[in-house]
């Protein structure tokens, strides 16, 4: 007997029992589609139809569970990092308070990251050092995005700004080059850089800093 003709009657003696499709595809290593080829024909008892609805109803509730479980974890570790942030605060370090501040003022708002756009030079210098001497942050995470306008040099734009801010080549995502006559991008010899991390807990640590230099609370900076 062929391989394939084997599987097809041990999904049927198995799909008689009350086994699910998926399941069956699981134990037999066959497609879905394969299984629900086979066993269409295949009459299950009310029981039988019932059972396998509670099984689902089970499975999920266990699957709602987990996933419950996994949330408070990572909504824990956010109120750490941002309590680390809190601690970091009340230093009252100039360069902490400048660089949180900044963000609070210019960065892209993002659970997970932590992102300055600007085309100002000292402003993005000021920002990596933030970065670097506050938050130790390592420059292989450092990623740059440049948005320049069609008329300025790609090459002349991705070397300035990464020798600007002391990075290597490696650290420039794609450039996005904007189509046009924005006359404002057209003054921008060099475009506008984005500097980015994407680390949640970086992210949480600057937020609980801005709440602890701010004197407020916004529990949705943790969701």
């Amino acid at each position: 007997m062929r391989k394939k003709e084997r599987e097809r009657l041990e999904a049927i003696r198995l799909r008689g029992l009350g086994v699910t499709v998926p399941e069956i595809a699981e134990r037999l290593q066959v497609s879905k589609s394969s299984v629900s080829t086979w066993t269409r024909d295949v009459d299950l008892s009310e029981a039988q139809l019932e059972n396998i609805e509670a099984n689902k109803r089970a499975k999920l509730m266990a699957q709602n569970a987990g996933g419950q479980a996994v949330r408070e974890k990572f909504l824990k570790l956010r109120i750490e990092h941002q309590e680390a942030g809190r601690k970091k605060a009340r230093e009252m370090r100039p360069l902490h308070m400048m660089g949180s501040m900044l963000f609070w003022a210019e960065g892209t708002k993002n659970r997970n990251r932590l992102e300055l756009v600007n085309s100002d030079p000292n402003m993005l210098l000021l920002w990596m050092r933030f970065l670097r001497e506050e938050l130790h942050v390592d420059d292989e995470i450092i990623r740059l995005r440049i948005h320049v306008h069609e008329q300025t040099n790609i090459e002349t734009a991705e070397t300035y700004w990464t020798e600007l801010l002391g990075l290597s080549r490696q650290a420039l995502m794609k450039t996005h080059v904007k189509d046009g006559s924005d006359t404002r991008l057209n003054t921008l010899t060099y475009g506008i850089c984005a500097v980015s991390i994407q680390r949640t807990e970086l992210a949480m640590h600057v937020y609980g800093a801005i709440q602890e230099y701010g004197g407020f609370e916004n529990p949705d900076w943790l969701f």
